[in-house]
């Protein structure tokens, strides 16, 4: 396996810019998601690792070389797209080493390698089949198959789940991580759904607008956020995210908006203090709020405008003046639409962030 590194990548279509001067390394053995939006970058930088698309600028490095001019073909790493991209009039078996064929390998060696992908990934009853007869899952794993054989440098994986129904998706998320925990490849993994990239993912890179906004291990990059754009990004439900102004009230930092009031810890208060501003926006997860039918001093009032039931715990809206918050509930704990609640959040685990610019206020 092998160390990838970009030094300064970007690429331009036209005068539209999708990856602007990205620099990241991908350690040897270690699995990195690129996860943002669609129309981030992410499967761009995809295709230039790959030598689908040409960087505009910087460079490219597999294993200390640099491969900008090295064709695709040349570079020994292997791709998992979307599509699968089986051929249909072959069999699982005459799929998974057709690349090897075209390499001209020994029969011998080619039936060896298929027989151990098919058994890494309990695929070997299948081999005699063909596409049309396997389900979702099945075809996705001779993809994979197909690209084990190769003992490449590196794996890439461009959105390899998103055509999988969403139990499908759970299910192989676990198998890949197992899979890959196994055969100790360097990934590159594409994907735009934040469970996929915090449940596989050794680091991920956030990316928004062709930049990359925060790198970091998931826990690193969940629990201390760069900016609101992460912040909002990583997480189900949504952070919350309240805006307002700071005040002294009562020798208290005080924030405030229309119809709301919340004192802030003394590590809240002390990070505003040396941000040197006076409008922030508190960060809190839905998780990190308590809801009470009983009034408390140190809560905020507000009124349920909605309840979703989810089985394990129901995801409750309020509206605190003209906020909306979101926070998550014991399945137990359901009260009716138009009730009075109180929302008290763990200060503990709030994020403050410049309302400008949205970058992180640290402590």
């Amino acid at each position: 396996m092998a160390e990838i590194t970009f030094d300064r990548v970007s690429k331009r279509f036209g005068s539209a810019t999708v990856v602007r001067d990205l620099s990241l390394t991908v350690a040897d053995k270690e699995l990195l998601t690129l996860v943002g939006p669609s129309g981030c970058g992410k499967s761009t930088t995809l295709n230039m690792l790959a030598g689908l698309e040409d960087p505009s600028q910087g460079s490219i490095s597999i294993d200390g070389k640099v491969v900008n001019a090295v064709p695709s073909g040349a570079r020994d790493i292997a791709m998992v797209f979307q599509s699968y991209a089986l051929y249909p009039h072959m069999t699982v078996r005459q799929n998974i080493g057709f690349g090897l064929e075209v390499r001209g390998m020994p029969r011998a060696d080619i039936a060896r390698r298929v027989d151990e992908a098919a058994r890494l990934l309990e695929i070997g009853h299948l081999l005699d089949r063909r596409p049309r007869e396997l389900s979702g899952g099945q075809r996705q794993r001779v993809a994979l198959g197909r690209a084990l054989t190769r003992n490449p440098k590196a794996f890439l994986l461009d959105e390899p789940l998103s055509n999988l129904d969403a139990q499908l998706r759970t299910q192989m998320r676990a198998e890949l991580k197992l899979l890959f925990r196994r055969v100790e490849g360097t990934v590159v993994y594409v994907t735009h759904d934040q469970a996929e990239a915090m449940t596989l993912s050794d680091r991920l890179a956030v990316m928004h607008e062709g930049q990359v906004q925060q790198i970091g291990s998931p826990l690193e990059v969940y629990n201390a956020p760069a900016n609101t754009f992460v912040a909002r990004f990583l997480g189900s439900p949504q952070i919350n995210l309240i805006s307002g102004s700071l005040r002294q009230q009562d020798g208290a930092e005080v924030l405030i908006r229309d119809g709301l009031r919340l004192p802030l810890s003394p590590r809240l208060a002390s990070m505003a203090a040396g941000a040197g501003t006076g409008e922030v926006t508190l960060g809190v997860r839905p998780e990190d709020l308590t809801l009470t039918t009983a009034p408390r001093d140190d809560g905020l009032a507000g009124r349920i405008a909605v309840v979703e039931p989810m089985g394990s715990l129901n995801v409750a809206y309020v509206s605190v003046g003209d906020a909306r918050i979101v926070a998550t509930t014991p399945p137990d704990l359901f009260p009716e639409p138009g009730a009075e609640i109180w929302i008290t959040p763990d200060l503990a685990k709030c994020h403050l962030f410049e309302t400008e610019t949205g970058l992180a206020i640290r402590g």
